[in-house]
């Protein structure tokens, strides 16, 4: 494998890609460390110099590596059934259209950094930045591959800007059970990113059963007064069931996934956090009352 940039030798995988040297403008909001301390180091610099390169976030190019080839793990070095080849399972067609991205001759596909750099630049010419599921379905033709990489992404921290990618990744989500008024609302687009993000951060380590209401079958305003609800505008949502138990003071898990939401980064992490337990966290409403059976997440901007 070729040496990776000097500006990036000795520095570790976990400083490099939290740091956001390599994000291209995108936000490491809240990763799953053990999922980024998978990817071998050398990978790991190649992802963030190429993404930073190309313009859009290491997660995303990352994610491809994790599912494509286990970033070099798996069988890549020789041409699959379909012919693909290398660790990012490249088409001849399609590798002879990238194959000098990474600017370093003799350029091999089962060589990493010319492999990851090529891949880099197919997605942004693809426009991941703006559409990254339409780009991710143009590297692979799945939807299923499509789902994947996003979950795979999203444990390594990245948070779209894109409603859409987050809606249809809580959608086919298998640890996202929603109500059918949930999941009305957020086919018609009715929910806020953030409650999006915050439910697929904490499918990443729980199951999530009888997710809802978002809006639809919650009241206008908060009971008992006149102030609007965040359900009202899409900022909220409840969650009733965590693990296959009911919410409860004595559900362990749904009181580690409410711990969990309070250790967010402020970017994502909750106004308003309704549960079981009394939690005191500065910047938070925590509160008890009326919620001694469900999870209640709710952003007030």
């Amino acid at each position: 494998m070729k040496k990776v940039a000097a500006a990036l030798v000795g520095l570790m995988l976990i400083p490099v890609l939290v740091g956001g040297a390599a994000s291209g403008g995108g936000s490491s909001l809240s990763i799953d460390a053990s999922a980024v301390q998978d990817i071998p180091e050398d990978y790991g610099r190649l992802y963030a110099q190429a993404a930073a390169r190309f313009g859009f976030e290491w997660q995303l190019l990352a994610a491809v590596g994790k599912v494509e080839c286990d970033h070099g793990r798996g069988d890549c070095y020789r041409p699959n059934s379909a012919g693909a080849m290398g660790p990012m399972q490249f088409m001849p067609g399609t590798w002879v259209a990238y194959r000098t991205s990474s600017g370093e001759p003799p350029y091999d596909v089962y060589d990493a950094g010319d492999a990851i750099f090529a891949a880099a630049a197919k997605l942004s010419a693809d426009g991941i930045a703006k559409r990254p599921r339409a780009a991710l379905f143009s590297y692979n033709h799945s939807q299923v591959y499509v789902d994947e990489v996003i979950r795979w992404a999203i444990r390594y921290g990245w948070f779209s800007g894109d409603a859409q990618t987050l809606a249809t990744a809580v959608l086919t989500n298998d640890n996202i059970e929603l109500d059918a008024p949930a999941r009305t609302d957020l086919e018609a687009g009715l929910v806020d990113q953030r409650v999006l993000a915050a439910l697929l951060h904490l499918a990443m380590d729980h199951r999530l059963g009888s997710v809802g209401p978002f809006v639809t079958g919650h009241s206008v305003y908060v009971d008992g007064t006149t102030r609007v609800s965040n359900h009202a505008v899409g900022r909220a949502v409840d969650i009733s069931i965590v693990d296959g138990a009911v919410v409860s003071a004595s559900n362990s898990s749904a009181e580690a996934a409410a711990r969990a939401l309070l250790l967010l980064p402020p970017r994502l992490r909750p106004d308003e956090l309704g549960s079981p337990w009394g939690f005191s966290v500065t910047g938070v409403s925590a509160f008890t009352e009326d919620h001694e059976a469900h999870l209640h997440i709710g952003y007030s901007r």
